[in-house]
This record gives structure tokens, sequence and C-alpha cells, in this order.
């Protein structure tokens, strides 16, 4: 007979086993048929350079510019669209993209930006501060409550100075505002007034390419923008488009699958593989991510309520078994930001390995009355992170093992996922017990966001509520600097003892690369096509 341990290893081992055989012949098949390429179409080794295509683990949820903040939006999105600002791909500071400078006035709620000249959106339309105040409204309305709404801080208004001056004001000062508004990609205001169905399926800014057709469940398809602003002076634009004219992503949820399309030359990029996968491609980048994967509890839960049962949950399973024997190498994390973001508390230490201690603080919790045998969903969502399925099943395990015995683990198709993750906790039925396994990024690289975002009363991703962590909070959102840092600090350490989230690890990202494809990923996960560069 085979214990628990032995049985998930052995049908891992075998499902591997069949996919090196079976994935080389899925990719041609799924590819060819799917997009109409062979490899002759390809830029791979000699083929068309003007062509590259792009496997993606997802496909996006929505193609509205409110996405492109989000991991399944932004590689599609970011190249159709821009921002204020972005960042300097190399040193990461933020730089100038579509606004050339930005000041706070001394009234500390407004940022003045000044805009770039002479750029036009895809269909024709000016780019100005008129166009910019409009879209930046829009996504970022009380009405519209797009999921973008998780990145601002105190609500803001844009409102068109003159022709090429911006005013962002805020309720309450925000020191950080520039940074948030490097998330917020600006749409066409023509298309918004006069099309505005279109909105969350043909994208039209101002980017580097255009979109041509999205088939869903097969591709999107982009095409170069002649008239981007960025083909004069490719110094200041971080980038350049002159030799790629059409970029393919396509969805394959399947790391195999994506390995062998960069193997056999059908894509020239395939993001996050395993990392014996991105050894055995052409070229192989890895790096270091803002992304934090965690668990997040449900604390209106009878059982999670209880601060004992979430400690026990943070003790109960190997967060190093997960990082880099799951998920193919990384760092652990005590926090659910990096040590790139202000607020990074570096005295914290990643929750330990501890299934004595986890089974004994279920065992006084069940005497007290608390029901631990109330059920518990351990849930992840597809193509997303990387072999989540095992994790979420690992956890799952070490769950029951401590003694809370009513515990399933379920993957869910995004639309479902994001649904129960964005509900907020005013929504969170007390029974409804998700567990979730999310990756979270802070590419803000400040912890406040993730504070709004995570552990508020009102935050979009939050199932916690403390009005005492509110006033934390609050306080420290009027600070800068060194202030700023110690207050965030603070914060980090007063979540970290309350057990809300369990941080697991800032895992390294793998990319698959064609020969002929030079190419460095970002910090911030950005995929933009400018930045490639082929041979």
């Amino acid at each position: 007979m085979l214990n628990t341990h032995q049985e998930r290893f052995f049908r891992t081992h075998i499902r591997w086993r069949l996919a090196s055989y079976i994935a080389p012949v899925l990719a041609l098949f799924l590819f060819a048929s799917g997009c109409g390429m062979t490899n002759s179409d390809s830029s791979s080794g000699g083929g068309d350079l003007s062509k590259i295509a792009i496997a993606l683990p997802e496909e996006p949820r929505s193609l509205a510019s409110w996405n492109a903040y989000s991991n399944d939006g932004h590689p599609v999105l970011r190249n159709v669209q821009e921002a204020l600002l972005n960042r300097d791909p190399k040193t990461n500071e933020l730089v100038g993209e579509l606004a050339t400078d930005w000041q706070q006035l001394p009234d500390k709620k407004t940022w003045r930006f000044t805009l770039r000249r002479g750029v036009t959106f895809h269909d024709g339309s000016p780019f100005n501060a008129e166009a910019a105040a409009f879209g930046l409204n829009y996504v970022l309305s009380r009405e519209n409550s797009f999921p973008m709404r998780t990145f601002i801080g105190p609500e803001p208004i844009a409102k068109a100075v003159d022709e090429y001056t911006l005013d962002v004001t805020t309720e309450t000062p925000d020191p950080i505002l520039p940074t948030r508004l490097y998330f917020v990609t600006i749409p066409s205001m023509k298309q918004l007034k006069e099309d505005p169905n279109s909105y969350d399926s043909k994208p039209i800014g101002t980017g580097p390419y255009k979109f041509v057709a999205w088939n869903r469940g097969r591709d999107i398809q982009l095409e170069v923008n002649d008239q981007w602003w960025g083909r004069k002076d490719a110094a200041d634009a971080k980038g350049s488009n002159e030799k790629i004219k059409k970029v393919t992503f396509v969805f394959r949820p399947e790391t195999e699958v994506r390995a062998s399309m960069v193997k056999t030359g059908e894509a020239q990029i395939a993001r996050w593989l395993t990392s014996p996968q991105c050894e055995e491609s052409p070229k192989c980048e890895k790096t270091p991510t803002v992304e934090t994967v965690i668990l997040r509890l449900d604390t209106p839960h009878p059982a999670l309520k209880d601060i004992r049962v979430r400690e026990a949950i943070a003790l109960s399973f190997d967060k190093s078994q997960i990082i880099n024997n799951i998920m193919g190498g990384g760092e652990l994390a005590a926090q659910i930001v990096g040590p790139s973001a202000l607020g990074f508390n570096k005295s914290l230490k990643p929750y330990p390995y501890d299934p004595a201690r986890a089974k004994q603080l279920i065992a006084e919790a069940k005497a007290d009355g608390v029901p631990v045998d109330a059920p518990l969903t351990v849930a992840a969502r597809e193509g997303f992170i990387l072999r989540a399925d095992e994790s979420i099943q690992l956890i799952a395990e070490s769950l029951r093992a401590i003694g809370l015995t009513n515990v399933k683990s379920e993957m869910r198709e995004t639309a479902k996922f994001e649904q129960a993750w964005t509900a907020g906790y005013q929504n969170i039925p007390p029974n409804r017990g998700l567990i979730g396994l999310q990756q979270h990024g802070n590419e803000l690289m400040d912890f406040s966001s993730s504070i709004a975002s995570y552990y508020s009363c009102t935050g979009a991703t939050s199932a916690y509520c403390d009005p005492e962590l509110d006033k934390m909070t609050a306080a420290a959102d009027q600070l800068s600097g060194e202030q700023r840092d110690a207050a965030l600090q603070n914060i980090a350490k007063y979540v970290y003892d309350r057990y809300i989230t369990v941080p697991i690890g800032q895992p390294n990202f793998y990319f698959g690369m064609a020969k002929n494809i030079d190419w460095k990923p970002r910090l911030d996960g950005f995929l933009l096509v400018k930045e490639i560069k082929v041979s």
C-alpha cells in the first residue's frame, strides 16, 4: 500500500512522464490549428524576423484598460496602451511615458503633469490633457468601480489645466500618486464616448502596437503602430518597435506545451516555465519578481476567525517544498511584499513549518468550542500560479493532518476565482471558508497599496477588518520618506502577528526563448515588445 505522499509523487511522476512525450505533438497541433501559423511563419532560427509569437499561461478576462494591472491583462494591454509613467527596464525608477514631467504642488493634494506633445491614439484622435483627464476619471471612478481602484489611495480627480497640462487632485495628500498612476493606462476618449461597448474587447491606445483581433480561446493579434511617438526617439521611449511588425499572443495553460512551442519554433517566448523546461529551451532567462505567493484566509468563517486556527494554518505546511520543489525556486517570504517595496520589514521571518505546534493549537481551539470541522476550501486560479494544483493538494493535506478535518482543494477558472477573491470583506458569507492561494504583485513598490487591498475593511481583496489597523494605515498614508517606511514596517509587524495572510515566497519566473531573441525580463513583470530585440 502506498501512503498519501507516495501516491501524490507517483501520480505527479506519471503525469510529467506522459507530458514529456505528448507535449511536442500537442503543441504543434494546437498552435498550427488554432493560429494558422507554421514554422516558416515564425521568427525562430532564420524565419521571418518581423513576426513573433508569445505563449502565455492564460487568456485575458478582459481587454478593457482597467485590466492593465493584472498578470492576465498587462502582457497585451501595456503594448497597446500607455500610462503617464513607466519604469526604466534597467534601473526600475519611474520615467515619463505620456508625461514628460511631474511635480507635487504646494497644497500637497495636487500633482501636476506636463504631457507629451504630438501623440495620437490609434483611432486618430489627439492625446492631450482633456483626453487624459477623461480616461483617468473613467477608469478610476467610484461609479464604474473597476478593479483598478484597488491601487488608488485617497480619491483622485483629474482635470485639464491647458492643452498639455494635467492636474490630479486627491481628497487628502497622496505622496505616491505618480507611482499609482504608473499602473493606469489611458484609453481613447473618442472610443469611450462614441463606442463604449467595444471598450472591453477592442482596446485603443497610444502605444507601439495596435489591436487587430481577439480570437477567443485561441489568440490575440497586434500589429505595429507606425505613428507611435517613440519611433522618433527610442531612447526617450525606452525601446523601439522597428523590426517586429506583428505579435501574436497564444494561451496555453500547460507549461509542457508552452515549453515545446519554443523548442519547435512555434513561439519565440514562453512565459512562466519550470526551471528544467526553461533550461531545455534554446535560451533561458529567469528573474526575481515582485510577486508573492500567499494564502488568504476568510476571517469571517467561524473557525478562521480564531487566531489560533490561523496560526496553525501558517505553521502546518512546508513553504520551502512549495517554492523550491514545486515552483522551481525563489525566496521564502514573511510579508506579502518583497525587499523592493517601501515598508518591507526585514526583521520578520517566514512562518516556520511546525506541524506539532499546529496540532496543539487546533486541539486547544476545539476544546474551547471552535468548530474546527467546519468546511474549508483551499482554492487557486487555473493557468496562473505555476503547478498550483500540486500546491493546494499539499496544503489541504497538511491542514487535515493537524486536525482541520473538513478540507477540500479545487482549481477554479479565472472568472469564478476572481468573483470570490474580489468580493470584499463585507460580502464574504461566514460559512464560505475560502483559503485562497494567490500571487500578489506589488509593482507600486510601496506596502501601502498591499495594505489597502488585503488588510483594510474596504479593500477589494480583503478578507479582514480591523478599525485600529485602518487608523494606522490612514496615518501612514500621509507620510513620506523614512517616516513612511517606519510606519509601514510597524503595520507589517501588526498583520504578521495576526496571521491574516500566510506569505509563502517570491518565486523566480522562467522564460523560454528562441535563440534570436534578446530580452531581459523586468522586475515588475511587464512584457513590453518594444524592449525585445530580434537578430
